[in-house]
């Protein structure tokens, strides 16, 4: 398994398969693990290089007390995409919207497509004044507070199930998928700070001129389905499509359902 040092950070990532590279990046809490049903099976056809973001999965582990930044997962990218040459796709979830879109405008010119599975862009509805921007609001405070009362079953548990929309969502998860969830925990205390940031702007997708595709599940949280709508409302040639019954981890609970959708997205853009 591929390992890279950035700043004394070890940067781990999975690299399967061959063709044309597609670059995944995980959201909160995630892992580069969380792609591995569907990297596996675009692996016949394509490069596919999945990252454990700073902080997650086989990466360093990020300390509560060290401050997290944008600048932090830009580097960490930065030194996996110096691996791959030439074009590529890159398909992110979540937070990894955010943590990836510096990289993205930075390698506009070699990327062929990008799909987003539910980009967290809740600042949006900040500079809208959108009253849904109270629950984002709300899954932060909690959060925040939990970890710094020491709370930090209550925190996770929260977040868990505020996404999932579902009391006792955390206390349901098996271990092994619990133990990979806490990696990221302290990380997420400073990302939740995120919604009062201003990166990206609407202005700045609509720049990329890329072909975009969003995809969501239908029964994803309410602030997170304004947010996808309003995308791709705003960006031009932007596709959204919901997937039936799914919610924010549509990506992984349901990739049988979204992988050919995924790679219709690819191969329909792939000689423009």
């Amino acid at each position: 398994m591929p390992y890279l040092d950035v700043e004394g950070d070890r940067v781990h990532y999975l690299d399967e398969g061959s063709g044309v590279p597609i670059v995944f990046i995980h959201g909160s809490c995630g892992g580069a693990g969380q792609w591995k049903s569907m990297s596996s099976a675009l692996a016949s056809r394509f490069r596919t290089v999945c990252i454990d973001m700073p902080g997650h999965g086989q990466s360093s582990a990020w300390p509560l007390d060290r401050k997290w930044s944008l600048d932090d997962d830009e580097r960490a990218i930065e030194a996996v995409l110096a691996k791959i040459e030439g074009v590529f796709h890159v398909v992110v979830h979540s937070a990894g919207g955010r943590t990836a879109f510096r990289s993205i405008r930075t390698h506009r010119d070699r990327i062929k497509t990008v799909t987003m599975f539910e980009p967290v862009y809740f600042h949006w509805l900040r500079h809208l004044g959108d009253a849904l921007f109270s629950q984002p609001t709300e899954m932060s405070k909690r959060y925040r507070e939990n970890i710094e009362a020491g709370d930090y079953e209550g925190a996770m548990a929260h977040f868990v199930d505020a996404w999932a929309k579902k009391e006792g969502a955390w206390n349901s998860l098996p271990a092994s998928i619990k133990d990979k969830m806490w990696a990221g925990a302290w990380r997420l205390y400073h990302e939740w700070l995120m919604p009062w940031e201003d990166e990206p702007t609407i202005d700045d997708l609509k720049e990329l001129d890329l072909p975009l595709l969003v995809i969501k599940g239908s029964d994803t949280i309410g602030s997170m389905n304004r947010v996808c709508e309003l995308l791709c409302s705003e960006i031009p040639g932007c596709r959204i499509i919901d997937v039936p019954g799914a919610g924010h981890m549509c990506p992984f609970t349901h990739w049988h359902e979204v992988l050919p959708i995924v790679e219709e997205h690819i191969a329909g853009n792939s000689m423009a």
